[in-house]
């Protein structure tokens, strides 16, 4: 369902405290492009709230009874299509949001398509600033997120929940900011699924406290990259270029994660810490290089390693064919 015509006068009572934390007349012309609304749910909600002020949801999927303990759906919610139930949600927020929802799966729309709902006014003017987002656990989507934010030029951010819930991970990209594309971030991830890896990885187990953990960081770095370059003072603004090239993001939510993942992560970061003030629920941002092929590999296939992914605008002939190589 596509909203038309004018949108409703803002509602200036329900941000009224919060006039202060972000900009609010940038957020009101910034649209954010959610590709899987599961168990992102609670992020678009609380994103809402910060005053964004235009969402595009894509999922092809239904509220099942199932996803009540992993999301934030409601009883009243099951059988109905995700996209409609976190859209109600966003317009009870505030009812001047523009939503479109967009019940398939990414892969049934083309780029043509994609770059419409990522860049086309609705309506009216079109959006200061796009946020694309891969919140699926499904590799493929997430890999033609990473092309179409080379592609169309956008900032992007994809997320993940490891198994049980015990850790989390975020990537990003900025144009023109980081240097490494999510492909340069997750080459071996790309590799593994090369030689036919196939993810068994699903929500069991998994307490609604490690998403909602997520959720939360997604937040912070989402509001950091759509106040990119806003020219005001506030305190997000400068927020991303602070970030820098650190665009791996990995949250550790269980004290035993090392030994039952094997993710050392955190055993290297904190080696020579205050182990005795250390225990769990730490984020670590880690430093990522382009894979440029000067150490002898191959250069990523995506964003050819220039460490600026602005050359790679425009030049994918159809982003749903995963370029060749790791």
């Amino acid at each position: 369902m596509d909203d038309q015509g004018a949108a409703p006068a803002w509602p200036d009572a329900t941000f009224a405290r919060v006039v202060g934390a972000y900009d609010l007349a940038r957020m009101a012309r910034a649209r954010l492009v959610a590709v899987g609304v599961g168990g992102a749910a609670a992020f678009l909600e609380d994103l809402a709230r910060c005053g964004i002020g235009e969402f595009v949801l894509v999922d092809p999927d239904v509220v099942a009874e199932c996803n009540i303990a992993t999301q934030q759906v409601y009883r009243s919610d099951i059988g109905r299509p995700k996209v409609s139930a976190v859209a109600e949600r966003l317009r009870d927020i505030n009812p001047a949001i523009r939503v479109r929802e967009v019940g398939t799966s990414l892969d049934d729309l083309d780029d043509h398509a994609v770059r419409r709902l990522c860049r086309d006014g609705f309506g009216e003017q079109e959006p200061v600033v796009t946020l694309l987002c891969g919140l699926t656990d499904n590799f493929f989507a997430q890999a033609r997120i990473n092309a179409l934010a080379l592609h169309l030029g956008l900032p992007s951010l994809s997320a993940q929940v490891w198994r049980e819930g015990r850790g989390a991970e975020i990537t990003f990209t900025y144009p023109g900011l980081t240097p490494a594309c999510h492909r340069c971030v997750l080459a071996s991830r790309y590799q593994a699924y090369a030689d036919g890896y196939v993810n068994d990885v699903t929500s069991a187990g998994t307490p609604i406290f490690a998403t909602s953990r997520l959720n939360s960081i997604k937040g912070f770095l989402a509001l950091a990259l759509l106040h990119h370059g806003d020219g005001t003072s506030g305190r997000f603004t400068g927020l991303a270029a602070r970030i820098g090239n650190r665009n791996l993001l990995q949250i550790r939510m269980d004290p035993d994660l090392s030994e039952m993942l094997r993710i050392r992560t955190f055993d290297r970061v904190f080696t020579g810490s205050d182990q005795a003030s250390l225990l769990f629920d730490e984020t670590v941002w880690r430093p990522q290089v382009p894979r440029s092929g000067g150490d002898g590999s191959q250069p990523c296939p995506d964003c050819r390693g220039t460490g600026d992914l602005r050359h790679s605008i425009g030049t994918f002939a159809d982003t749903r064919d995963i370029r060749t190589g790791s």
